[in-house]
């Protein structure tokens, strides 16, 4: 897991469209899209970023128990990738982190608008949010093909 967690930032370059799933204690799933994520060079833990809108039932199925799958993909090609782990912990993010969010929230307009959606998906509100802490358990393989669903294997990409 240890070489997983080393190589989770070239493995997320670039993958912009982010969607979180958490469930509650009956196993229901709750979705909510995310908006950006950055790994921690320190602890090789996942900060994902939520927009404080809209997230409050993936809040508390997070701080229930602590259940997080986080699918990330970039539109353009289809390149994915899903990462599960366990919410270590929630905060709000700070002005010092807004420029992460902001710069993934541009690649994510610039990916999609080029593919034929409508300018006016540059109106998703991104601040303010809520920082994520993931510690990462797994991760998996998700762009279409023979190699989807398989766990990642630091070196296969292509």
């Amino acid at each position: 897991m240890e070489r997983i967690k080393r190589a989770l930032p070239e493995l997320l370059d670039g993958l912009v469209a982010i969607v979180v799933g958490t469930r509650d204690a009956d196993l229901r799933p709750a979705c909510a899209r995310g908006l950006a994520v950055k790994v921690d060079p320190a602890t090789g833990r996942l900060v994902l970023y939520l927009p404080e809108a809209r997230t409050a039932e993936t809040l508390e199925n997070l701080r229930a128990n602590g259940a997080i799958a986080i699918a990330l993909d970039r539109p353009e090609t289809h390149r994915s990738v899903q990462v599960k782990g366990r919410c270590v912990g929630i905060r709000p993010a700070t002005e010092e982190e807004r420029p992460v969010v902001e710069r993934f929230l541009e690649g994510f307009f610039e990916q999609v608008i080029y593919l034929g959606m409508a300018l006016s998906v540059r109106s998703i509100r991104a601040w303010p949010c809520i920082a994520v802490t993931v510690e990462v358990t797994e991760v998996f393989e998700q762009t279409p093909g023979p190699r989807a669903g398989e766990p990642y294997r630091p070196g296969s990409e292509g």
